[in-house]
This record gives structure tokens, sequence and C-alpha cells, in this order.
């Protein structure tokens, strides 16, 4: 840990200061609001009379002399001279104070390239396009929701019998478990299979799954968070802030594999795997992460990045406690699925997947089959299938849970 922040402070020092713009567009749904950037010695500022205008609020001046605004239901409160803004009560170092001109309160630039998307759900910004950008957010909510295109091709195995109800240990803490439905919206994930056979988009598979799971613990008694409930766009590095902001437990991402060609061959391709967060350590967990982080791309336009160190020490710093039980998470549920699952184990695998990165608790991405091929395809669109990968995976959440609270004693 002293080795990582002493590397942090390194880099942090090292890194070079941004291009400041002459300014930047806020883009909400169906309004896009142009705010200009001063230029000063110390940096970029704005005004925050025209950022608070930017996400339809207004500026309000307190009695200290502070001025407050609201962004994504989140109160900010910053005064002139001052090196912190406070954001709900939390104080946040600023890169330097606020100040006054011609009469207008400006803020520094971090504030809104920086600070907002930390502290606010569904907002990203994108240097390169000196965008800052809403995005739907998801809601706590049951899971009565119609997916938009239901994937049901009939019968094509026979689901195994011995997945029973899924059972809670009585006396158990009650825990809030994360589900997190794989891509969504504009991001479709894998399209497959390779050569014919069940069409299949990995959005709709994944909702299927994950909405199944989430119905499953629920009747269990835990605790359920969907990260999305229909089909919608959900940033990347949303999807940890909400389980973070729930105070989540656990948190577990449907997936559907798929290969890196479209050549025939590439169809024989098969099996599941469980992933939990550090770095890659085989090409092919490489080649998976890369397949899995391109969803970025859909939120910022651009490919999606390498990773900057001083993020990624950041949340390896965070993570870290998390990785034994994230690793038995992974095993638990991958030995779960070899009870049921037509294909070959693919074992436990880590990687440096986004959807992971920013989920400070023990975290899981689930590739329950390979989409490219065409006997999964069909498997995994089966709606008694689904039921099926969906109650194993819930078994193994609670068998997770239930070795784990032992060996804390519930605490």
């Amino acid at each position: 840990m002293i080795g990582s922040i002493a590397l942090l402070l390194q880099i942090t020092a090292a890194m070079p200061a941004p291009a400041v713009p002459t300014s930047f567009t806020v883009k909400r749904t169906g309004r896009d609001t142009q705010v200009p950037v001063l230029q000063t010695p110390r940096g970029g500022a704005v005004r925050a009379d025209l950022l608070a205008r930017a996400f339809g609020g207004t500026l309000s001046v307190l009695p200290n002399g502070r001025v407050s605004f609201s962004v994504s239901g989140k109160r900010f409160e910053i005064g002139e001279a001052f090196h912190f803004a406070s954001v709900d009560g939390v104080l946040i170092p600023l890169s330097y104070p606020a100040f006054r001109r011609d009469a207008q309160f400006y803020i520094p630039l971090q504030v809104a390239t920086d600070i907002i998307p930390r502290v606010a759900t569904g907002l990203m910004y994108d240097p390169q396009y000196a965008e800052l950008r809403m995005f739907n957010t998801a809601a706590r909510t049951g899971i009565s929701d119609v997916i938009d295109t239901p994937w049901n091709a009939g019968a094509t195995t026979d689901p195994s019998p011995s997945v029973g109800p899924v059972r809670r240990a009585q006396g158990a803490q009650r825990r809030l478990v994360v589900v997190d439905a794989g891509h969504g919206g504009v991001d479709g994930g894998m399209s497959g299979p390779i050569g014919g056979g069940t069409p299949i988009r990995e959005k709709h598979i994944t909702l299927a799954v994950a909405r199944l799971v989430a119905q499953e613990l629920r009747s269990s008694g835990v605790d359920i968070l969907m990260t999305r409930t229909t089909d919608t766009l959900i940033a990347l590095s949303d999807r940890g802030r909400i389980a973070n902001r729930a105070k989540g437990d656990l948190f577990v991402s449907i997936h559907v594999n798929a290969t890196g060609s479209r050549a025939s061959w590439a169809a024989k391709e098969r099996g599941f795997e469980t992933y939990f967060l550090a770095e890659a350590k085989t090409e092919e967990a490489t080649r998976v992460e890369r397949m899995e982080n391109e969803a970025v791309k859909f939120e910022t336009g651009a490919n999606a990045p390498r990773g900057d160190p001083l993020s990624f020490i950041i949340n390896d710093m965070a993570q870290n406690e998390h990785l034994r039980e994230s690793n038995d998470l992974a095993e638990t549920i991958q030995q779960g699925l070899k009870t049921i699952h037509p294909g070959p184990s693919r074992g436990v695998q880590q990687a440096n997947f986004a959807v992971l990165r920013g989920s400070y608790m023990p975290a899981v991405l689930v590739e329950i089959g390979f989409g490219t091929n065409p006997a999964e395809a069909a498997w995994m669109s089966d709606s008694d299938t689904q039921r099926t990968i969906a109650r194993t995976i819930a078994q193994s959440v609670l068998a997770y849970l239930e070795h784990y609270e032992s060996r804390i004693g519930g605490k």
C-alpha cells in the first residue's frame, strides 16, 4: 500500500497538465449547451451560473457568501478563495480556489471535467471532444419490466433437474447484491452465431438472465439492485459507481462471450468462464478484456482507453482488499455452472475489466457461453435454460455469502 501511494504521488507530479479547451459542451437529452472557458495562469475556469444553467438549474448565493447549485441530485457548495468544494457535505479538493471577476463567480474547470463526472451518476467527460455527456441512469426497481425482444428459441436441451429452489441460510445477515446486465441500448454487445442458427444479441440475453438472477435472489431474502432493467445504455464507469453508492456487498456482471474471429473454425469455440479484476495473465483473457471494454466507445465516441497508470493505481488500492473475495466468488460461480453447462469449463480468469474497476466490493464478470457457437447460442436463447443458468448463479452467490458470513461471524 505504501509503495502504491508513493508511486501514485510520483505519477501525479509527473503527469502533464491537460490542454485547456476554449469551451465545452454539456450534452443532455434533446439539448446541448456550450459553456465558455476562461483561460487563467492556473488553468481553465468556468462561470458557475452558466454551468448550473447548462444542467437546467440556477445558481444560489448563500448567506455565508458561498454559491450553491445542483447537478444530477448532487448539491455543490463553493466559496471564494476556498481550496475545497462541498458536495453533499463531503469536501473535495480543488486545483485552485474559486474567484470573482467582473461580478461573476468562477470555479475551476476541474469541477466540470473531473468532479461532476466522479460524484454524479450518469455523467462522463470526454476530453477528446470537450463534451460533458449525460446518460440514462439505473433505478432500483423490481423486474416486472418486459424486455423489448424476448429470446426463446424453444427447448433445445433439457435443463438439469438437479437445480432446485434457491435457499438462504437461516439467521444470515441481509445483503445487497448488485446484478449487472452487460451492454444495452446502442451497445448491443456481441451478435451471433457464426454460420447461421438461432440469432442472438448479447444485450438481450444478459438482461433476461440478470433479471432472473435478481428474481431468484430476491425470493431468497437478498436485497437486489440492477444496474439496468430495460434496454438502455449505462456507462461502464457508472455501473460500479451505482453499486458503491448503494453500498452493495457483491457485484455480478452477466455477459456472453464471442471469438475474436468470424471465420468458420471460430464457431467451434465453446464454454463458460468467470473473471475477477486483476491484470490479465493470458492472451485469451486480454482478448476478452479488450472486447468487453470496447463498450466505452458508445459512451465517448472514442475507442476504449488503454488505462492511465494514475487511475489504475487508485482503483487497485481500493480493490486490493477484495481480491481474495472476488476470486472466491468467481470460483464458486464457476463450480456451480459446471453442473448445468453443456460446454467445457474454461476456468476462473482475471482481467482488467472497466465494469469491475470501479466497484469497491467483491466483483465478478460471468461469461455464460459463446454466442458465436450455434449450439451454445441456441442453448442460451431458451427460456428454460436462462432460468437454469440464473438459478445456478443465484445458488452460487448464496453459497458464497453463507461461507463468507460463517468466516466473519455474520458481521
